[in-house]
């Protein structure tokens, strides 16, 4: 796993990307390869990071726009994350700004969510030699899911 790190951080346009929305289901188990990480938290969600990743479903490797840093670490390299696509209410969450979250008394109150618009890329121009490619692109968060028992 690679990661981005450091202080010289510059954007690229989100036009640069090819969207496909379905390259990776909700829920999928992916690893990741890269992240850009950015310049700062990104608590205003001014920007996306940009995550590499491989779908261990189809062996697929797949760009993932995202606002939240997980501040992934070399120890992470050997895990394997679930993507959650832009329309599941763990990514809505993710794009809220948290006192609003503290304002969610049910589920259903995230039907109405708007994303922000963003359509800047952190990049860190070090890393262009992986980070520079043509790989679909999706939008979404990663974690990982635990099962309920029932």
């Amino acid at each position: 796993m690679l990661l981005s790190c450091g202080n010289g951080y510059e954007f690229w346009d989100i036009s640069k990307f090819l969207i496909k929305k379905n390259a990776l289901e909700n829920n999928e188990e992916i690893k990741l390869l890269y992240t850009s990480r950015g310049p700062d938290f990104n608590t205003d969600k001014d920007y996306y990071i940009h995550l590499i990743v491989v779908s261990q479903k189809t062996g697929d490797t797949v760009n993932i726009l995202t606002t939240t840093n997980n501040n992934f670490t070399e120890a992470d390299k050997d895990k394997v994350f679930n993507y959650f696509n832009q329309d599941s209410d763990i990514s809505k969450i993710s794009e809220m700004d948290p006192d609003k979250i503290k304002e969610l008394k049910h589920v259903d109150d995230l039907k109405d969510f708007e994303y922000k618009k963003i359509d800047k890329v952190a990049r860190d121009p070090k890393f262009d030699d992986l980070a520079d490619n043509k790989h679909p692109t999706v939008f979404g968060s990663i974690g990982t899911s635990i099962p309920i028992e029932k």
